[in-house]
């Protein structure tokens, strides 16, 4: 059985233009990407598959200058925050000049098994479940992006403070403050919903 090739050595190869490793690379961590910058940008959809492609594009060009001297998720969660924080910015500004259609809200679903596990649930524990899923998505979508970040980074990618110092270009006390301040935030918009489902 063949051992399976590093994210390091795959770079080489991409370095040296070979497709195949670019292509096994995008297949490692294409969920990762694609569910970071889904949790980022509030929603699945069009948007998100472009910044995910754009991810991948700048892998492709960067990998000449791509040094292996930390983990390879490391640079590629920074060149995601990058392109994130760019492409956030500019819908701000894109939805500042625009009126937003109030009849068209962000309807794109988060959790994609959630059908799945309504089957099985009763009609009133379904209910339940999507207020407080709602209600999750709704405070999360009003933390600053950066704190949202920090947060998918270190509670659903699992990532170690360093990694996420390097990727946010931040101290430890500046990124433990980030996270603390996140989940207090969080702690505050959930506490009535949290208060009256007691």
């Amino acid at each position: 059985m063949p051992v399976e090739e590093s994210d390091d050595e795959l770079m080489v190869r991409i370095r040296e233009g070979e497709e195949e490793a670019f292509r096994v690379l995008v297949e490692r961590h294409q969920d990762r990407v694609y569910g970071t910058v889904a949790r980022m940008m509030g929603r699945a959809g069009a948007d998100t598959e472009e910044v995910a492609q754009d991810v991948f594009l700048r892998v492709w060009k960067s990998a000449g200058s791509y040094r292996p001297e930390g983990k390879f998720t490391v640079w590629l969660m920074t060149i995601l925050r990058n392109l994130v924080f760019t492409q956030t910015a500019r819908r701000n500004r894109r939805r500042e000049v625009e009126a937003e259609d109030p009849c068209n809200p962000e309807t794109g679903e988060t959790f994609t098994e959630r059908q799945a596990d309504e089957n099985h649930r009763s009609p009133p524990e379904n209910l339940i479940f999507r207020e407080l899923e709602q209600s999750v998505e709704e405070a999360l979508r009003a933390l600053p992006e950066s704190q949202r970040l920090v947060l998918h980074l270190r509670h659903t990618e699992g990532l170690e403070f360093e990694e996420i110092m390097k990727i946010m270009g931040m101290s430890l006390p500046a990124v433990k403050s980030l996270i603390f301040r996140a989940r207090e935030s969080l702690r505050e918009k959930l506490s009535g919903y949290l208060s009256e489902s007691k």
